[in-house]
């Protein structure tokens, strides 16, 4: 049995934090730990900071799907596998599309965070997804904190904040409820860490899904009935008119 040198609490020998004030569980660990260093839980700037990164690289994969995306509507364009007035459709909003790249998304993070513990962003920041007891972390865990991630964000984050107050290590309700915690790497045991290889694998599943999704969004908004001729010519006319009034308005529907 292993005994927790700040509250006390007994745990089984293969656990390696303390679940009620994230401590490390190091038998050779003697003394009373101040509540500063207590916690290897990561707080609210650094995790910000690697949404933050994790954003910026989510729009990199959406330039270089666009692109992708572009290519693939134009050779079926060539091909005539796409109705008239395609060019208008890929402008319009659609829930389909924007429901992909949200399923693009999810994947990127729970993928990263279920196989190696980190998105680029948390790697960037030396942070590192575990379950709460400081094992590995696992898909389902990451899956579950990646949904509640829509609830805890509310607010510019004021929700997750909230709750990450209320938790000793800094858990926010998706951790809470998906058993996990965000720890800081160079405070984690060695049991705890994966390889690069475990990083690399994540990576390809979850930036290759967003890829794939923002593709597929792209193509389904072009998928469609014909377009009557009278309607384009409309469009077209309006802007003719919001271009001599200057008003805003898309000056090219095509792909260049």
């Amino acid at each position: 049995m292993k005994k927790c040198p700040y509250c006390g609490k007994e745990y089984p020998d293969d656990v390696l934090f303390c679940v009620t004030d994230g401590t490390p569980l190091d038998e050779k660990q003697t003394g009373v730990i101040s509540a500063q260093d207590k916690s290897p839980s990561a707080g609210f700037g650094i995790r910000a900071l690697a949404r933050i990164i994790d954003g910026i690289f989510a729009l990199l994969i959406g330039f270089a799907a666009g692109m992708a995306g572009g290519i693939i509507i134009e050779i079926l364009n060539i091909a005539g596998l796409i109705t008239t007035g395609w060019q208008h459709r890929l402008h319009e909003f659609s829930l389909t599309a924007f429901g992909l790249s949200l399923l693009g998304s999810i994947a990127y993070h729970t993928f990263c965070e279920g196989i190696y513990g980190a998105t680029l962003g948390k790697l960037c920041c030396g942070i590192c997804v575990v379950s709460e007891d400081g094992k590995p972390s696992t898909l389902k865990g990451a899956l579950i904190r990646t949904l509640a991630f829509y609830i805890d964000s509310l607010f510019f984050g004021l929700i997750g904040y909230n709750s990450m107050q209320k938790s000793p290590i800094n858990q926010r309700y998706g951790d809470v409820w998906g058993k996990t915690a965000v720890f800081k790497v160079s405070k984690m045991p060695s049991e705890s860490e994966r390889s690069l290889a475990h990083f690399a694998l994540g990576m390809l599943l979850g930036a290759g899904c967003f890829f794939v999704t923002v593709v597929a969004g792209l193509i389904f908004k072009v998928s469609g009935p014909n377009m009557p001729a009278t309607e384009i010519n409309g469009m077209a006319q309006n802007r003719s008119i919001a271009a001599s009034s200057g008003l805003p308005f898309p000056s090219n529907y095509g792909l260049a």
